[in-house]
């Protein structure tokens, strides 16, 4: 029964994460910011300082432009497939997920938190 509750709700939850991922991504006209960001915080090109910045950049133009939830599911999306993206380098994910939780604390944490050393 256990198992079969288990299984219930990880349907839902990946189900639920596909709709937001679908409707959320990159915001209509905003498309290159968007893809900025996931480069600049991927491997192998990826650094902590340039996705910093594509973030400040991605976050500002959305700010004037875009109703705050929109923006705001665009964020965790992206931030999502970052996450994924970096799977390969579990420290410079820990890294990059800490920055998008700095500076966009809104896009909700995704993986463990980083240790404050």
């Amino acid at each position: 029964m256990r198992k079969l509750i288990t299984t219930i709700a990880t349907a839902g939850v990946l189900g639920m994460a596909a709709i937001s991922a679908s409707n959320a991504a990159p915001v209509s006209g905003y498309e290159g910011l968007y893809s900025a960001v996931f480069t600049s915080c991927t491997i192998p090109t990826g650094t902590v300082p340039t996705c910093e910045t594509a973030i400040n950049a991605y976050a500002g133009a959305l700010a004037s432009a875009v109703d705050l939830e929109v923006a705001n599911a665009s964020f965790t999306a992206l931030r999502s497939e970052v996450f994924a993206a970096n799977a390969a380098d579990e420290g410079f994910q820990a890294e990059i997920d800490a920055l998008f939780e700095l500076l966009l604390p809104g896009s909700g944490a995704l993986g463990n938190p980083a240790s404050p050393l």
